[in-house]
């Protein structure tokens, strides 16, 4: 007959694996909460300085003259919807809006390039090269905005894509001071075509 041994009961000294484990899991869980807590505190301050970054451009609510909307296209090439552009800023008061166009580098927006005069002249002189859907697309938007900024009467901010249209006419739009309802209660707004 075999006897088995028995182990010696656990001692009161010695901390059990159970003890170890919800010691650890409690160390896990106050590190986890205290890395959100930072984490949320970082994102907090980032917001803050980009907020008073964003205020440091200089823009005031109030301008004098006519607040006008700022047409950003990003075009690769040329604009190849642009005699209905044409049509669209016909009757438009230029007072009332403003045209930047970022394009591949070198192209220039002439009688050679566009049938439409709204666009002589109107291309980024310093535009990059431009993959779609690469980091390159934020860079031209990014010019374009900066471009844009430098006019104080620029209220409005417009990104079109070089294939895309709006269908609101503008002898309607600026009638009321606006390029149409959807643009009143923002600065910035985007239209892309697929």
């Amino acid at each position: 007959m075999t006897m088995k041994k028995r182990l010696p009961p656990p001692s009161s000294s010695s901390p059990s694996i159970r003890q170890h484990f919800w010691l650890g899991l409690q160390l896990v869980l106050s590190l986890s909460v205290l890395i959100c807590v930072l984490a949320l505190l970082r994102i907090n301050s980032q917001s803050e300085s980009s907020a008073s970054a964003f205020s440091s451009f200089g823009r005031s609510s109030s301008v004098q003259g006519t607040p006008k909307i700022a047409f950003l296209f990003l075009a690769r090439f040329n604009l190849p919807l642009d005699f209905l552009w044409h049509a669209f800023f016909e009757n438009a008061e230029e007072r009332n809006y403003s045209i930047y166009i970022h394009s591949e580098p070198g192209i220039v927006f002439d009688e050679s390039t566009t049938s439409s005069p709204f666009f002589y002249g109107r291309q980024l002189r310093g535009s990059v090269k431009v993959a779609w859907g690469e980091s390159s697309m934020v860079d031209a938007e990014r010019l374009l905005l900066a471009a844009a900024l430098e006019d104080p009467a620029n209220q409005r901010f417009i990104l079109i894509s070089d294939r895309y249209l709006v269908f609101h006419h503008p002898l309607v739009s600026w009638r009321y001071n606006c390029l149409g309802c959807y643009v009143k209660n923002s600065s910035f707004y985007f239209f892309v075509a697929a």
